[in-house]
């Protein structure tokens, strides 16, 4: 047992080491009795484990993503509700003026300004909450926390063009982007 010990202690095994090299023996153990005596049979239903792995862990960061994409346009949904009910309600006039579209151009510029402006700060927070570990892991670690994070930007980058796609129709149209606004 001392000699164990004085072994483990040359080789300077921590846990994060000693965890490391546990999985790599008994996955060569693994592959050494499924390639001499179970004829592959284990090694196939590994891809299927390690694939399901990837999977979940594909659905938990973009579970990830999405909570901090919702989160923040369910703050700016508010502002912008207000918009286009406004907008809507006064396109649907029978009576519209010149002053009138200027006035709502002009409230639906702002508006929408500090929409996206508060839409993005909340983001920002969210982005920053959610991966503050992973930043810190980017000092001792090279590639695991930047392909993490790149996959939780990716999946922003894809909610972000959902909510686009959803909300461009909506605004285009309303009668500040119409030719004929019946004046």
């Amino acid at each position: 047992m001392n000699q164990f010990k004085n072994l483990i202690s040359k080789l300077d095994l921590r846990k994060e080491k000693i965890i490391s090299l546990v999985l790599t023996l008994g996955l060569t153990m693994l592959i050494f009795v499924d390639n001499n005596y179970f004829d592959h049979a284990l090694l196939t239903s590994t891809y299927v484990f390690s694939m399901t792995f990837l999977a979940v862990v594909l659905v938990a960061v973009m579970l990830l993503a999405g909570h901090a994409i919702y989160k923040s346009a369910i703050h700016a949904s508010v502002g912008f509700g207000v918009l286009i009910f406004l907008a809507q309600t006064y396109c649907n006039l029978d009576t519209k003026t010149t002053d009138g579209i200027e006035a709502l151009n002009t409230l639906w510029t702002v508006g929408f300004i500090f929409i996206v402006y508060d839409f993005f700060n909340k983001l920002q927070e969210a982005y920053k909450a959610h991966t503050k570990p992973l930043r810190e892991d980017l000092k001792t670690k090279k590639w695991e926390p930047t392909l993490l994070m790149a996959i939780y930007s990716v999946f922003i980058l894809v909610y972000i063009s959902l909510i686009t796609k959803v909300l461009t129709p909506i605004v285009l149209d309303l009668c500040i982007y119409k030719s004929d606004i019946g004046l």
